[in-house]
């Protein structure tokens, strides 16, 4: 009897087994996984999956697909164990950009291969040239020499532009953060010739660049007066000429009737205004607003001092000569803190320009005489600062600290109050 009993039983569990496996058999399915958006950059791209069922069973072979088509026609497969929730990625280089590409993500258990959905991506295309760089002025290829020229540009890029820098004949002029320059190029003391204006943008990556040139001609009617001066030294200091008999006219000469009447009035028939100790002067017009002084009033008033620091030679009213060596002095041996940090007053002076520079103001005709014909004023990082500098927003401003530490404790005035923050002069 209990062989009997013991035999039914046998045969309930085996039976029991078979249903159990079979169910088991029947509950397993295809994994099942998601395809997830792709991590698309400037020159690759990373595909993902994630696996989020195995479907009851162990997953052999899991991977990516993609292609320029919907075929799908390369892969990438992986063979390492994964679990449930899961995710997997390859990265791939080397993919043309503008190109529309389709992927999809799949996994493979004992019972069947599962699928993500089939997405797609474009690579962007790449600007692989710089900003685009526009000059704007001048607006003409030839120059009078001895004028002063505006040269202005603009520059353009899908990104931020960081500075621009302008070049006269691979030589430097001007350096700005931002994405517009503009450069006041005296060319009087530039000969005769071609020049090649090359103005370069930079958004941080990639440069681009604009070159103009320009022909610089001779002044139309070109006098050789023994005496006359033009900018920064360029040429010898004057001096009385040993055959020529008159008397030169002084600086303390305050009115026409007083001023030496040994002057030649028909080649210099105009008398500018009083300067104070700078006196005036007998002077006539030339062409694009400079003037040509009495070359006697120049021999007696302009001399040449050499600015420390700088090492530079310019020429200046007599009366001025002292002025000017006190404020490069506090230059040469200044210092300022600018964001926390100690820099020589020196390295705050980009360009100088000035200093006796017979002409109009801002070289029109039209207006007064600058005090540059005196020989009384000097301009200092002209490229940009034909502009207000408002102490305020601005402290850190170079020709700001340069006026409080140098210039004004050495008797100058300064032309911020009238928009000319280069321009420091003695009245």
């Amino acid at each position: 009897m209990y062989k009997k009993v013991f035999g039914i039983l046998a045969v309930i569990i085996l039976v029991f087994y078979i249903s159990f496996t079979g169910y088991q058999s029947v509950k397993a399915t295809e994994p099942l996984v998601e395809t997830v958006e792709a991590d698309v950059q400037e020159n690759k791209v990373t595909l993902s999956g994630l696996l989020k069922d195995s479907g009851g069973k162990e997953i052999d072979i899991y991977g990516l697909k993609w292609g320029t088509s919907r075929s799908l026609d390369k892969m990438k497969n992986f063979k390492s164990s994964i679990k449930k929730d899961s995710s997997f990625s390859t990265t791939i280089n080397g993919l043309e950009a503008g190109n529309t590409y389709y992927y999809q993500a799949y996994a493979i258990n004992d019972k069947g291969c599962g699928y993500g959905d089939i997405k797609e991506f474009v690579l962007p295309v790449i600007n692989e040239a710089g900003p685009t760089v526009s000059i704007t002025a001048p607006e003409l290829s030839s120059i009078s020499r001895g004028s002063v020229e505006t040269i202005a540009a603009t520059a353009a890029d899908e990104q931020q532009v960081e500075y621009m820098e302008l070049y006269i004949n691979k030589s430097l002029k001007s350096k700005v953060d931002g994405d517009t320059i503009k450069y006041h190029w005296n060319t009087s003391g530039f000969n005769p010739g071609e020049y090649e204006i090359k103005v370069i943008a930079c958004d941080g990556e990639k440069t681009g660049e604009e070159l103009l040139n320009v022909v610089i001609k001779e002044e139309v009617k070109k006098e050789s007066v023994e005496g006359s001066l033009s900018v920064n030294s360029l040429q010898p200091v004057a001096s009385k000429s040993k055959d020529e008999g008159t008397t030169v006219s002084r600086a303390v000469a305050n009115t026409a009737d007083t001023v030496n009447t040994g002057v030649d009035k028909q080649k210099y028939p105009k008398l500018s205004k009083f300067q104070g100790t700078f006196g005036q002067f007998y002077y006539r017009d030339k062409a694009d607003g400079r003037i040509e002084i009495d070359p006697g009033w120049v021999a007696e008033n302009i001399v040449t001092i050499t600015l420390p620091g700088l090492n530079r030679k310019v020429q200046v009213h007599k009366e001025a000569k002292d002025n000017f060596l006190a404020a490069f002095n506090h230059i040469k041996n200044g210092t300022a803190n600018i964001n926390g940090k100690e820099v020589p007053l020196l390295s705050l002076i980009r360009t100088m320009d000035g200093t006796f520079v017979p002409r109009h103001v801002n070289w029109n005709s039209s207006k007064g005489l600058s005090r540059h014909s005196w020989g009384i004023a000097i301009d200092i990082n002209a490229s940009d600062h034909f502009r207000y500098v408002n102490p305020e927003k601005e402290p850190c401003d170079p020709n700001l600290i340069l006026w409080e530490k140098a210039f004004k404790p050495a008797g100058f005035s300064w032309g911020n109050s009238y928009s000319d923050s280069m321009h420091y002069e003695l009245r």
